[in-house]
């Protein structure tokens, strides 16, 4: 299976509405995102190796479902989220401008996935959660620059949190598959990485693969307690005996600061309703079995 198959098949999937969903829940969730402050944009590839991936996210209304999904947002000003080609993997968000979804990182999350894994579950698990991952990341950054959030550290850091802690909003079956498919897309990178890696802007994806890890294990340590240190093997590479212990405090820290920072633009009644809503993860895979 080329990896131009690949990307073909696995229709990546945001986080849907399920059809046993009150329908009038997800019609009011519908309304109000068309009036809502984030707009979407979806720019036809030039290239056409990005087409089956440009067709098949229209065709499933990716961009749709994260503007119901950010229903609650009160920003002072409209956001917009595009999915272009843009040459590299990422274009970094600029002041003011919108936030870039780009078809060469939905790529590589294929490439990553296949090169690594055959089991079909396991490669949905990490294309759906990395996908969501991804999105959640690069709108923190707008967020940020709307709001004028102080940060300290890495910004890339910080994006990363708030997008782990967004993660941890909703049902066991969407925090197990975002952070699981995450930080599994993450541990096959298998990056090599050189000194200047570590004084780059972003960190290092070793990095970023133990703060999800931490913030789902100090956020929900029952859900997540296969991630504590323990001898043996594990499917998935669990915390360090040091790490464990302080994780409960990072996931607290980053709360505090999403509530006193981002919360007072958050409209609760909305939030409510979309948290009241049976938010999952679709798992079809075109031309094969679900």
């Amino acid at each position: 299976m080329t990896r131009f198959v690949a990307a073909a098949r696995f229709l990546f999937a945001f986080i849907y509405i399920a059809a046993n969903s009150p329908s009038a829940r997800a019609q009011e969730l519908a309304s109000t995102a068309t009036s809502a402050q984030v707009r979407i944009s979806y720019e036809t590839p030039s290239d056409e190796k990005f087409r089956p991936i440009y067709d098949a996210l229209k065709h499933r209304q990716v961009l749709e479902r994260l503007q119901r999904f950010l229903v609650p947002l009160r920003l002072p000003k409209v956001l917009t989220v595009e999915l272009m080609q843009c040459g590299t993997e990422t274009k970094p968000y600029e002041s003011g401008g919108p936030v870039v979804i780009c078809y060469e990182l939905i790529q590589r999350i294929v490439d990553v996935t296949i090169q690594n894994t055959k089991d079909a579950n396991e490669q949905t698990l990490i294309m759906d959660g990395t996908f969501v991952q991804a999105v959640l990341h690069e709108v923190a950054y707008a967020v940020f620059d709307v709001l004028q959030v102080p940060i300290w550290g890495r910004e890339d850091d910080a994006a990363d949190r708030v997008a782990a802690l967004t993660m941890m909003q909703f049902s066991d079956q969407v925090a197990l598959t975002t952070i699981v498919g995450t930080a599994k897309f993450f541990e096959y990178s298998k990056r090599a990485w050189t000194g200047g890696d570590f004084a780059d802007l972003g960190s290092p994806e070793a990095q970023r693969f133990y703060n999800y890890l931490c913030i789902a294990y100090g956020g929900d340590p029952l859900t997540f307690q296969f991630l504590a240190p323990r001898p043996g093997p594990s499917k998935v590479a669990r915390l360090t005996e040091n790490r464990a212990p302080r994780c409960e405090g990072e996931y607290r820290q980053v709360q505090r600061a999403f509530d006193l920072r981002i919360m007072p633009f958050v409209d609760p009644q909305l939030l409510v309703k979309v948290k009241a809503s049976q938010w999952l993860l679709q798992d079809e895979i075109p031309g094969g079995t679900k």
